[in-house]
Protein backbone atom coordinates (compact mmCIF):
# COMPACT_ATOMS: atom_id res chain seq x y z
CA UNK A 1 0.00 0.00 0.00
CA UNK A 2 1.25 3.47 -0.87
CA UNK A 3 1.56 5.51 2.36
CA UNK A 4 1.63 9.27 1.79
CA UNK A 5 3.81 11.51 3.95
CA UNK A 6 1.92 14.49 5.32
CA UNK A 7 3.15 17.92 4.28
CA UNK A 8 2.98 21.33 5.98
CA UNK A 9 -0.35 22.98 5.28
CA UNK A 10 -2.32 19.73 5.31
CA UNK A 11 -5.48 19.49 7.42
CA UNK A 12 -6.05 16.29 9.43
CA UNK A 13 -8.65 15.16 11.94
CA UNK A 14 -7.07 14.12 15.23
CA UNK A 15 -7.86 13.26 18.82
CA UNK A 16 -5.85 14.62 21.75
CA UNK A 17 -4.84 11.98 24.30
CA UNK A 18 -2.46 13.87 26.61
CA UNK A 19 -1.30 17.40 27.40
CA UNK A 20 2.49 17.34 27.49
CA UNK A 21 5.16 19.47 29.14
CA UNK A 22 5.72 21.79 26.18
CA UNK A 23 2.11 22.97 26.48
CA UNK A 24 1.04 20.91 23.45
CA UNK A 25 -1.61 18.27 22.92
CA UNK A 26 -0.19 14.83 22.15
CA UNK A 27 -2.58 13.62 19.47
CA UNK A 28 -3.27 10.73 17.10
CA UNK A 29 -5.51 10.13 14.09
CA UNK A 30 -9.16 10.25 15.14
CA UNK A 31 -9.88 7.55 12.55
CA UNK A 32 -7.55 4.56 12.94
CA UNK A 33 -7.87 3.77 9.24
CA UNK A 34 -5.90 6.94 8.48
CA UNK A 35 -2.82 5.22 9.89
CA UNK A 36 -2.86 2.99 6.83
CA UNK A 37 -2.81 5.98 4.48
CA UNK A 38 -0.54 8.59 6.07
CA UNK A 39 2.50 9.03 8.24
CA UNK A 40 3.71 10.14 10.72
CA UNK A 41 1.17 8.93 13.27
CA UNK A 42 2.13 11.12 16.27
CA UNK A 43 1.22 14.82 16.46
CA UNK A 44 1.97 17.68 18.86
CA UNK A 45 -0.73 20.32 18.48
CA UNK A 46 -1.15 23.85 19.86
CA UNK A 47 -4.48 24.80 21.42
CA UNK A 48 -6.11 21.44 22.23
CA UNK A 49 -6.91 19.52 25.41
CA UNK A 50 -7.18 15.81 26.25
CA UNK A 51 -10.39 14.20 24.98
CA UNK A 52 -10.99 16.73 22.21
CA UNK A 53 -11.48 15.72 18.58
CA UNK A 54 -10.52 18.43 16.11
CA UNK A 55 -9.05 19.50 12.79
CA UNK A 56 -5.39 20.55 12.87
CA UNK A 57 -3.30 22.40 10.32
CA UNK A 58 0.12 20.76 10.03
CA UNK A 59 3.05 23.19 10.33
CA UNK A 60 6.14 20.98 10.56
CA UNK A 61 6.78 17.35 9.64
CA UNK A 62 9.69 15.26 10.84
CA UNK A 63 10.45 11.61 10.29
CA UNK A 64 8.32 10.26 13.15
CA UNK A 65 6.27 13.20 14.44
CA UNK A 66 4.45 16.25 13.13
CA UNK A 67 3.64 19.58 14.77
CA UNK A 68 0.58 21.65 14.09
CA UNK A 69 -2.03 24.11 15.29
CA UNK A 70 -5.73 23.80 16.01
CA UNK A 71 -7.39 25.03 12.81
CA UNK A 72 -9.72 27.99 12.61
CA UNK A 73 -13.06 27.16 11.03
CA UNK A 74 -12.75 29.94 8.46
CA UNK A 75 -9.47 28.52 7.09
CA UNK A 76 -10.76 25.00 6.41
CA UNK A 77 -11.01 23.82 2.79
CA UNK A 78 -14.54 23.29 1.47
CA UNK A 79 -14.21 19.50 1.47
CA UNK A 80 -13.95 19.42 5.29
CA UNK A 81 -17.37 19.68 6.84
CA UNK A 82 -19.41 18.34 9.72
CA UNK A 83 -20.61 19.64 13.04
CA UNK A 84 -18.28 21.75 15.15
CA UNK A 85 -18.75 22.51 18.83
CA UNK A 86 -16.94 25.86 18.77
CA UNK A 87 -17.85 28.99 16.83
CA UNK A 88 -14.24 29.88 16.02
CA UNK A 89 -12.09 26.76 16.06
CA UNK A 90 -12.50 23.41 14.31
CA UNK A 91 -13.36 21.45 17.44
CA UNK A 92 -15.76 18.51 17.21
CA UNK A 93 -16.21 18.48 20.99
CA UNK A 94 -15.00 20.57 23.94
CA UNK A 95 -13.05 19.37 26.98
CA UNK A 96 -14.53 20.28 30.35
CA UNK A 97 -11.36 22.25 31.17
CA UNK A 98 -11.58 24.50 28.09
CA UNK A 99 -11.93 28.21 28.82
CA UNK A 100 -12.28 31.28 26.64
CA UNK A 101 -8.88 32.94 26.02
CA UNK A 102 -8.54 36.48 27.30
CA UNK A 103 -6.40 37.49 24.33
CA UNK A 104 -7.78 37.99 20.81
CA UNK A 105 -4.42 36.89 19.41
CA UNK A 106 -4.48 33.43 20.98
CA UNK A 107 -3.27 30.86 18.41
CA UNK A 108 -2.39 33.76 16.11
CA UNK A 109 0.59 34.68 18.28
CA UNK A 110 3.30 32.47 19.77
CA UNK A 111 3.49 34.34 23.07
CA UNK A 112 1.16 32.15 25.19
CA UNK A 113 0.28 28.48 24.84
CA UNK A 114 -2.13 27.87 27.71
CA UNK A 115 -4.88 30.48 27.52
CA UNK A 116 -7.45 27.88 26.45
CA UNK A 117 -7.88 26.72 30.07
CA UNK A 118 -8.37 28.32 33.48
CA UNK A 119 -5.38 29.65 35.38
CA UNK A 120 -5.83 27.03 38.11
CA UNK A 121 -5.82 24.28 35.49
CA UNK A 122 -2.49 25.54 34.12
CA UNK A 123 -1.04 25.01 37.60
CA UNK A 124 -2.44 21.47 37.73
CA UNK A 125 -0.65 20.60 34.49
CA UNK A 126 2.60 22.26 35.57
CA UNK A 127 2.62 20.28 38.80
CA UNK A 128 1.94 17.07 36.86
CA UNK A 129 4.82 17.78 34.49
CA UNK A 130 7.17 18.58 37.37
CA UNK A 131 6.30 15.36 39.21
CA UNK A 132 6.64 13.36 35.98
CA UNK A 133 10.15 14.71 35.34
CA UNK A 134 11.19 13.92 38.90
CA UNK A 135 9.74 10.40 38.70
CA UNK A 136 11.41 9.78 35.33
CA UNK A 137 14.77 10.51 36.96
CA UNK A 138 13.85 8.58 40.13
CA UNK A 139 14.11 11.72 42.26
CA UNK A 140 12.19 11.65 45.54
CA UNK A 141 10.81 14.91 46.94
CA UNK A 142 9.44 14.74 50.51
CA UNK A 143 7.88 18.22 50.42
CA UNK A 144 6.93 20.38 47.45
CA UNK A 145 4.73 23.45 47.14
CA UNK A 146 3.64 25.20 43.94
CA UNK A 147 3.11 28.91 44.51
CA UNK A 148 0.54 30.64 42.33
CA UNK A 149 0.29 34.36 41.64
CA UNK A 150 -2.55 36.66 42.71
CA UNK A 151 -4.97 37.59 39.92
CA UNK A 152 -3.52 41.05 39.34
CA UNK A 153 -0.04 39.56 38.87
CA UNK A 154 -1.04 37.12 36.11
CA UNK A 155 -1.08 39.78 33.40
CA UNK A 156 1.57 42.28 32.30
CA UNK A 157 4.10 40.39 34.39
CA UNK A 158 7.02 40.54 31.96
CA UNK A 159 9.48 43.42 32.20
CA UNK A 160 11.49 42.30 29.19
CA UNK A 161 10.62 40.95 25.74
CA UNK A 162 12.30 40.36 22.42
CA UNK A 163 9.99 41.48 19.64
CA UNK A 164 10.06 40.97 15.90
CA UNK A 165 9.53 43.67 13.32
CA UNK A 166 8.27 42.96 9.81
CA UNK A 167 9.14 44.91 6.66
CA UNK A 168 6.23 47.28 7.29
CA UNK A 169 7.60 48.24 10.72
CA UNK A 170 4.95 46.28 12.64
CA UNK A 171 6.00 45.15 16.13
CA UNK A 172 4.86 41.84 17.60
CA UNK A 173 5.69 38.20 18.29
CA UNK A 174 6.10 35.42 15.76
CA UNK A 175 3.01 33.43 14.91
CA UNK A 176 3.10 29.82 16.19
CA UNK A 177 5.62 27.70 14.29
CA UNK A 178 6.38 30.38 11.73
CA UNK A 179 8.56 33.43 11.12
CA UNK A 180 5.64 35.75 10.38
CA UNK A 181 5.27 38.67 12.77
CA UNK A 182 1.86 38.99 14.38
CA UNK A 183 1.04 42.52 15.51
CA UNK A 184 0.13 43.04 19.15
CA UNK A 185 -3.67 42.89 19.62
CA UNK A 186 -5.67 46.10 19.79
CA UNK A 187 -6.47 45.51 23.48
CA UNK A 188 -2.76 45.12 24.26
CA UNK A 189 -0.53 42.16 25.04
CA UNK A 190 -1.58 40.35 28.23
CA UNK A 191 1.91 39.32 29.36
CA UNK A 192 3.82 42.53 28.50
CA UNK A 193 2.24 45.96 28.93
CA UNK A 194 3.28 47.35 25.54
CA UNK A 195 0.15 49.37 24.71
CA UNK A 196 1.28 52.57 26.52
CA UNK A 197 4.60 52.29 24.66
CA UNK A 198 3.27 52.04 21.10
CA UNK A 199 3.69 55.71 20.34
CA UNK A 200 7.32 55.36 21.40
CA UNK A 201 8.19 52.37 19.22
CA UNK A 202 11.31 53.46 17.29
CA UNK A 203 11.19 53.43 13.49
CA UNK A 204 14.27 51.27 13.03
CA UNK A 205 15.86 50.88 9.56
CA UNK A 206 14.08 48.29 7.42
CA UNK A 207 16.91 45.77 7.83
CA UNK A 208 16.30 45.63 11.60
CA UNK A 209 13.94 42.72 12.24
CA UNK A 210 14.32 42.15 16.01
CA UNK A 211 14.48 44.45 19.02
CA UNK A 212 14.73 44.19 22.78
CA UNK A 213 12.37 46.12 25.05
CA UNK A 214 13.09 46.47 28.75
CA UNK A 215 10.48 48.31 30.75
CA UNK A 216 11.98 50.13 33.71
CA UNK A 217 10.17 50.08 37.02
CA UNK A 218 9.23 53.75 36.54
CA UNK A 219 7.30 52.83 33.37
CA UNK A 220 9.83 54.18 30.88
CA UNK A 221 11.11 51.72 28.30
CA UNK A 222 14.49 51.07 26.74
CA UNK A 223 14.48 50.00 23.07
CA UNK A 224 17.58 48.48 21.51
CA UNK A 225 18.40 46.57 18.33
CA UNK A 226 18.82 42.95 19.38
CA UNK A 227 22.46 41.80 19.59
CA UNK A 228 23.83 45.11 18.31
CA UNK A 229 27.04 46.71 19.55
CA UNK A 230 25.03 49.68 20.81
CA UNK A 231 23.23 47.41 23.28
CA UNK A 232 26.42 47.03 25.29
CA UNK A 233 26.27 50.73 26.21
CA UNK A 234 22.62 50.90 27.28
CA UNK A 235 21.35 50.29 30.82
CA UNK A 236 17.98 49.59 32.39
CA UNK A 237 16.77 50.05 35.97
CA UNK A 238 14.63 47.65 37.98
CA UNK A 239 13.44 48.15 41.55
CA UNK A 240 12.97 45.17 43.85
CA UNK A 241 10.88 45.44 47.03
CA UNK A 242 12.95 43.05 49.13
CA UNK A 243 13.49 42.62 52.01
CA UNK A 244 9.97 43.78 52.84
CA UNK A 245 10.93 47.15 54.27
CA UNK A 246 13.48 48.06 51.58
CA UNK A 247 13.44 48.96 47.89
CA UNK A 248 16.63 48.16 46.01
CA UNK A 249 17.33 49.81 42.65
CA UNK A 250 19.49 47.90 40.19
CA UNK A 251 21.04 49.51 37.11
CA UNK A 252 22.46 46.99 34.65
CA UNK A 253 23.30 46.60 30.94
CA UNK A 254 20.19 45.60 28.98
CA UNK A 255 22.02 42.58 27.56
CA UNK A 256 22.50 41.04 31.02
CA UNK A 257 20.09 38.36 32.16
CA UNK A 258 17.44 39.38 34.69
CA UNK A 259 14.40 37.45 35.88
CA UNK A 260 11.45 38.41 33.68
CA UNK A 261 8.81 38.59 36.43
CA UNK A 262 9.60 41.32 38.96
CA UNK A 263 6.40 40.63 40.92
CA UNK A 264 7.44 37.05 41.67
CA UNK A 265 11.05 37.83 42.58
CA UNK A 266 10.36 38.75 46.26
CA UNK A 267 8.70 35.34 46.86
CA UNK A 268 11.64 33.61 45.16
CA UNK A 269 14.24 35.56 47.16
CA UNK A 270 12.38 34.86 50.41
CA UNK A 271 12.43 31.12 49.70
CA UNK A 272 16.16 31.19 48.99
CA UNK A 273 16.64 33.17 52.20
CA UNK A 274 14.66 30.55 54.14
CA UNK A 275 16.93 27.85 52.72
CA UNK A 276 19.99 29.79 53.90
CA UNK A 277 18.37 29.90 57.34
CA UNK A 278 17.79 26.16 57.16
CA UNK A 279 21.52 25.67 56.56
CA UNK A 280 22.16 27.39 59.93
CA UNK A 281 25.70 28.53 59.09
CA UNK A 282 26.86 31.92 60.36
CA UNK A 283 28.63 34.05 57.72
CA UNK A 284 28.77 31.12 55.27
CA UNK A 285 31.30 30.76 52.49
CA UNK A 286 29.15 30.47 49.36
CA UNK A 287 30.26 29.20 45.95
CA UNK A 288 27.83 30.73 43.45
CA UNK A 289 27.74 29.00 40.05
CA UNK A 290 26.03 30.76 37.12
CA UNK A 291 26.03 33.89 39.25
CA UNK A 292 25.40 36.42 36.49
CA UNK A 293 26.21 39.77 38.05
CA UNK A 294 25.53 38.32 41.49
CA UNK A 295 21.87 39.22 41.89
CA UNK A 296 21.00 36.36 44.26
CA UNK A 297 24.04 36.55 46.53
CA UNK A 298 24.10 40.36 46.61
CA UNK A 299 20.43 40.49 47.58
CA UNK A 300 20.89 37.75 50.18
CA UNK A 301 23.84 39.63 51.65
CA UNK A 302 21.40 42.40 52.60
CA UNK A 303 19.94 40.13 55.30
CA UNK A 304 22.98 38.06 56.33
CA UNK A 305 26.76 38.36 56.09
CA UNK A 306 28.38 35.92 53.68
CA UNK A 307 31.57 35.40 51.76
CA UNK A 308 31.04 34.67 48.07
CA UNK A 309 33.16 33.21 45.30
CA UNK A 310 31.20 33.56 42.05
CA UNK A 311 31.67 32.01 38.60
CA UNK A 312 29.94 32.76 35.30
CA UNK A 313 30.56 33.70 31.68
CA UNK A 314 30.17 37.49 32.05
CA UNK A 315 33.31 39.57 31.80
CA UNK A 316 34.40 41.61 34.79
CA UNK A 317 33.67 44.74 32.77
CA UNK A 318 30.03 43.63 32.37
CA UNK A 319 29.75 42.93 36.08
CA UNK A 320 31.34 46.24 37.07
CA UNK A 321 28.68 48.15 35.13
CA UNK A 322 25.96 46.89 37.48
CA UNK A 323 24.96 49.25 40.29
CA UNK A 324 22.91 48.40 43.38
CA UNK A 325 21.52 51.38 45.26
CA UNK A 326 18.95 52.35 47.87
CA UNK A 327 17.37 55.80 48.05
CA UNK A 328 20.02 57.10 45.67
CA UNK A 329 22.97 55.77 47.67
CA UNK A 330 25.17 53.03 46.25
CA UNK A 331 25.25 49.75 48.16
CA UNK A 332 28.88 48.84 48.53
CA UNK A 333 29.85 45.28 47.65
CA UNK A 334 33.05 43.32 47.30
CA UNK A 335 31.38 40.98 44.79
CA UNK A 336 33.52 42.09 41.84
CA UNK A 337 36.69 41.20 43.76
CA UNK A 338 35.50 37.62 44.12
CA UNK A 339 34.00 37.13 40.68
CA UNK A 340 35.74 34.89 38.12
CA UNK A 341 34.91 34.66 34.41
CA UNK A 342 34.45 30.98 33.56
CA UNK A 343 32.39 29.24 30.88
CA UNK A 344 30.61 26.65 33.02
CA UNK A 345 29.33 24.76 29.97
CA UNK A 346 32.85 23.81 28.92
CA UNK A 347 34.64 21.75 31.60
CA UNK A 348 37.95 22.19 29.79
CA UNK A 349 37.72 25.95 30.43
CA UNK A 350 37.90 25.46 34.20
CA UNK A 351 41.59 25.99 34.83
CA UNK A 352 43.69 24.39 37.52
CA UNK A 353 44.04 27.83 39.09
CA UNK A 354 40.26 28.18 39.43
CA UNK A 355 39.98 24.69 40.87
CA UNK A 356 42.72 25.45 43.38
CA UNK A 357 41.05 28.73 44.36
CA UNK A 358 37.74 26.96 45.04
CA UNK A 359 39.54 24.27 47.03
CA UNK A 360 41.27 26.89 49.20
CA UNK A 361 38.03 28.89 49.55
CA UNK A 362 36.46 25.70 50.97
CA UNK A 363 32.78 26.60 50.36
CA UNK A 364 30.15 25.69 52.94
CA UNK A 365 27.09 26.25 50.70
CA UNK A 366 26.73 25.71 46.96
CA UNK A 367 24.33 28.15 45.24
CA UNK A 368 23.45 27.22 41.64
CA UNK A 369 21.14 29.12 39.26
CA UNK A 370 21.83 27.75 35.76
CA UNK A 371 20.06 28.61 32.50
CA UNK A 372 17.69 26.07 30.97
CA UNK A 373 20.52 23.75 29.94
CA UNK A 374 21.23 23.10 33.62
CA UNK A 375 24.54 22.21 35.21
CA UNK A 376 26.72 20.30 32.76
CA UNK A 377 27.15 16.76 34.23
CA UNK A 378 30.80 16.68 33.18
CA UNK A 379 31.33 20.02 34.89
CA UNK A 380 29.91 18.66 38.15
CA UNK A 381 32.18 15.62 37.98
CA UNK A 382 35.22 17.77 37.26
CA UNK A 383 34.51 20.10 40.19
CA UNK A 384 33.86 17.16 42.53
CA UNK A 385 37.15 15.54 41.56
CA UNK A 386 39.22 18.44 42.89
CA UNK A 387 37.64 21.81 43.69
CA UNK A 388 34.74 20.30 45.66
CA UNK A 389 36.45 17.16 46.91
CA UNK A 390 35.99 18.30 50.53
CA UNK A 391 32.54 19.83 50.07
CA UNK A 392 29.67 18.26 52.01
CA UNK A 393 27.48 21.28 52.70
CA UNK A 394 23.95 22.02 51.50
CA UNK A 395 23.07 22.87 47.90
CA UNK A 396 20.52 25.53 46.92
CA UNK A 397 19.53 24.95 43.31
CA UNK A 398 17.24 27.28 41.33
CA UNK A 399 16.01 26.22 37.90
CA UNK A 400 13.66 27.31 35.10
CA UNK A 401 13.67 23.93 33.33
CA UNK A 402 12.21 20.87 35.05
CA UNK A 403 13.85 18.33 32.73
CA UNK A 404 17.44 19.47 33.27
CA UNK A 405 16.73 20.17 36.93
CA UNK A 406 15.52 16.59 37.48
CA UNK A 407 18.61 15.29 35.68
CA UNK A 408 20.88 17.40 37.90
CA UNK A 409 19.05 16.44 41.10
CA UNK A 410 19.56 12.79 40.17
CA UNK A 411 23.28 13.48 39.75
CA UNK A 412 23.39 15.11 43.19
CA UNK A 413 21.55 12.09 44.62
CA UNK A 414 24.23 9.79 43.22
CA UNK A 415 26.75 11.89 45.18
CA UNK A 416 24.87 11.22 48.42
CA UNK A 417 22.51 14.22 48.48
CA UNK A 418 18.81 14.12 49.25
CA UNK A 419 16.12 16.74 48.73
CA UNK A 420 14.81 18.32 51.91
CA UNK A 421 12.41 20.81 50.33
CA UNK A 422 11.31 22.10 46.93
CA UNK A 423 9.34 25.25 46.09
CA UNK A 424 7.91 25.92 42.63
CA UNK A 425 6.80 29.35 41.40
CA UNK A 426 4.52 30.26 38.51
CA UNK A 427 6.92 32.87 37.15
CA UNK A 428 5.43 32.64 33.66
CA UNK A 429 1.59 32.50 33.68
CA UNK A 430 -0.17 31.18 30.55
CA UNK A 431 3.02 29.48 29.35
CA UNK A 432 4.42 26.02 30.07
CA UNK A 433 7.40 27.48 31.96
CA UNK A 434 7.89 27.81 35.74
CA UNK A 435 10.70 28.25 38.28
CA UNK A 436 11.78 25.94 41.10
CA UNK A 437 14.14 26.25 44.06
CA UNK A 438 15.40 23.10 45.78
CA UNK A 439 17.26 22.61 49.04
CA UNK A 440 19.50 19.53 49.30
CA UNK A 441 21.64 18.13 52.11
CA UNK A 442 24.26 15.41 52.20
CA UNK A 443 22.93 12.22 53.72
CA UNK A 444 24.54 11.09 56.95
Amino acid sequence: MNIRKLKPGAFVELECRHFVAEGLGLSYFADDSEKEKFKPHVFFIWGVLPGERFIARIAKVKSKVAHGILAWRDELPVDISGDFAHETWALRNLAADRAKPECDNYLRCGGCRMQHMSYQQTLVYKQEWLRAQLARNKVEVPAMDFRSLPKEARVHYRNHVQVHINKFGTYGFYEPMSYRTRAFPEHGCLIFDEKPLRQSFPAFPVEVRAARIRQNTDGNAVFTVLNSKEEQRVSARYSIQWPETRKIDIDFPVTNFFQANLRAIPFWLSTISAFFEKAAINSPRVLELFSGFGFISRMQSLVRPMQVLALDILTKDQVEKVRFSEKGTDIESAFINHYRTVDLFLPQRVSEAIQEEILIFNPQILLINPPRAGLHPEMWEKLRAKALQNFSGPIIYSSCDAATMARDLAIFASAGYSIREMQAFDFFPWTHHYETVTYLEKQG
